[in-house]
């Protein structure tokens, strides 16, 4: 079935509305001017009953009506149609002209157009419809003036001959210029709608990986479709370079690690080295390789979100419970290190701010692990969540030997590993991805205390809290805050306590 374009149906709308009004114009034309026919003949009528009306006479102690049937012809010609009259007395009884008339109700009204006490209305005679004059006319019985009633009926046929003429005159009008009307909408729909074929052509007439947005000026009811479309080729652009960048990183990533698992494989068949240095360093290049691809895989799901999260869905994260999952699942490799862990956090309290659950697990996930991977045995690690207003901040704090000039620039860059043999490089680049999309902050210092002769780095979040956030939102107006997400990602070095 085809389906009907928008010039058709806007086309079809605009004219139905048109007939419709060209319909009830018509029925208002035609009793108008009926109406005004009827006043017209009515005066013909009236002349009518007056004649009548001055034949009757009181002679002889009885009332007498005589008109001559020449009289009727006369009347008749003037009108082109059948005229009956009926005469009753001062009872209203029947005393001339055609008894089959149906007798008046004796109501006139108060104020009529003409000098006389008349009244005008549409009865049945003998099966047809025929116009009504009734009339008072006075007559003298000797000793006063009583009233006998003159009624004088005439059929319809001219009067609405008549109207039917003006209407057709009338109609054939308004169907040429509705014929015009319905040509010039046409025209002006294809004028208005010119902005949507041109928004057609030039998307048409894009290359097939052309994602730029549309710059071609578009009028206020396409506007929103216009940026419908930039947002979604953006969004579009963002999967695709998304994609692209994580086939590239893999492809360039994985190609070493696997590459020495083989040549591991082959020296342990050749019996290069012994069994157990062998599995020692195949168990390494596994681990190493399966922790590349897990942070790749979590920073592809990252990247999903387009880095920003769904005010519709309000994700919420409780931070305490977290800090104490976290502990509770990195404690094999602190032990296995035999690393002091602290968890320093508000008791009886619950720090909830936003943000998915695993995106702020899979955030201190990679802290803590780049924070245990980076601290000598027996070192210490601990966890702080600190309360300051409406913000809130965690950190992950070590005794390692924190971050030198050179590698400071590239801490954020991707497979810039502090460790090029134990990390991927891709840690950080993932907590910054997780930072950026709920809209906190990530900062990184040195620690340097000099009287414990220990240093370190602090890895510290900084969220606003949820409370906060939903005051935001419900007064429609931004905290006095600096956006979280805004601010800028360093690595600087921390004052001597």
């Amino acid at each position: 079935m085809e389906q009907l374009s928008i010039r058709k149906r806007l086309a079809v709308l605009i004219l139905s509305a048109l007939v419709c009004f060209l319909v009830l114009d018509t029925t208002v034309i035609y009793q108008n001017t009926l109406q005004s026919i009827n006043v017209a003949y009515d005066r013909t009528l009236l002349a009518s009953a007056r004649a009548i009306g001055d034949t009757v006479k009181y002679e002889n102690g009885k009332l007498t009506a005589s008109l001559p049937y020449a009289t009727l012809e006369v009347f008749e010609a003037v009108t082109r149609g059948r005229i009956v009259y009926r005469v009753g007395d001062f009872n209203g009884d029947f005393l001339s002209g055609y008894p089959d008339l149906p007798k008046h109700n004796g109501v006139f009204p108060k104020r009529t157009p003409y000098a006389a006490l008349a009244a005008f209305y549409e009865e049945q005679f003998e099966g047809e419809p025929v116009r009504v004059a009734a009339m008072l006319q006075p007559v003298y019985d000797g000793n006063a003036y009583r009233m006998v009633t003159v009624q004088v009926a005439e059929t319809l046929e001219l009067r609405r001959a008549l109207a039917r003429e003006a209407l057709i005159s009338t109609l054939d009008r308004q169907v040429i210029f509705l014929m015009l009307l319905g040509a010039l909408i046409w025209w002006l729909i294809g004028r208005g709608l010119r902005p949507v074929s041109v928004l057609r052509r030039e998307l048409l007439q894009r290359g097939p990986d052309s994602l730029a947005p549309i710059t071609t000026p578009a009028p206020r009811e396409l506007a929103p479709i216009v940026e419908a479309l930039n947002e979604v080729m953006a969004r579009l652009k963002r999967v695709l370079d998304n994609r692209q960048r994580f086939v590239r990183d893999a492809s360039h990533q994985l190609r070493t690690p696997l590459a020495v698992l083989k040549a591991q494989v082959q020296n342990a068949q050749r019996g290069d080295l012994p069994p157990q240095v062998a599995f020692a360093e195949l168990a390494q290049s596994v681990d190493r390789a399966t922790r590349v691809a897990n942070q790749m895989l979590a920073l592809a799901k990252v990247a999903q979100l387009d880095g920003t999260v769904g005010e519709a869905e309000a994700p919420k994260t409780e931070l305490v419970r977290l800090a104490r999952d976290l502990a509770v699942e990195c404690s094999p490799l602190l032990a296995d290190k035999r690393l002091d862990f602290a968890l320093d956090a508000p008791e009886n309290t619950d720090v909830i701010v936003g943000g998915h659950d695993w995106m702020v697990r899979e955030l201190f996930r990679n802290l803590i692990s780049n924070a245990i991977r980076h601290t000598p045995i027996d070192g210490s690690l601990g966890i702080d969540i600190v309360l300051d207003m409406e913000v809130v901040r965690m950190s992950v704090w070590d005794t390692g030997p924190g971050v030198d000039k050179e590698r400071e620039a590239r801490l954020f860059e991707p497979f810039s590993s502090g460790d090029p043999n134990t990390g991927s490089g891709l840690g950080l680049v993932i907590c910054r991805d997780i930072c950026v999309a709920i809209g906190a902050g990530l900062t990184l210092r040195n620690r340097d205390r000099a009287k414990a002769g220990t240093t370190g780095l602090r890895a510290t979040v900084e969220f606003t809290l949820q409370e906060a956030r939903d005051r935001g939102n419900q007064q429609s107006a931004p905290l006095t805050k600096e956006p979280l997400a805004a601010r800028p990602t360093v690595a600087v070095a921390e004052a001597s306590a």
